[in-house]
């Protein structure tokens, strides 16, 4: 499990796009949103998706949801 800030996120909504999206890839196995915190929790499997990819994956989505 990690932790993930997304303060750049201040829309509930987008959160909501990025864990829907997110959830989508293989390996992750749940998202969770720490309401009022700005960050995402996700649970996943290590030996198919590294720390590194979801870290990634996660800048990558929030970008996309900006454009």
């Amino acid at each position: 499990m990690i932790q993930l800030s997304l303060n750049d996120v201040a829309c509930s909504g987008c959160i909501g796009k990025i864990k829907r999206k997110i959830k989508r890839y293989n390996g992750i196995e749940k998202v969770r949103i720490l309401a009022g915190s700005g960050r995402i929790e996700i649970d996943y499997n290590e030996a198919i998706i590294e720390t590194e990819e979801i870290n990634s994956t996660i800048h990558k989505l929030v970008i996309r949801t900006f454009d």
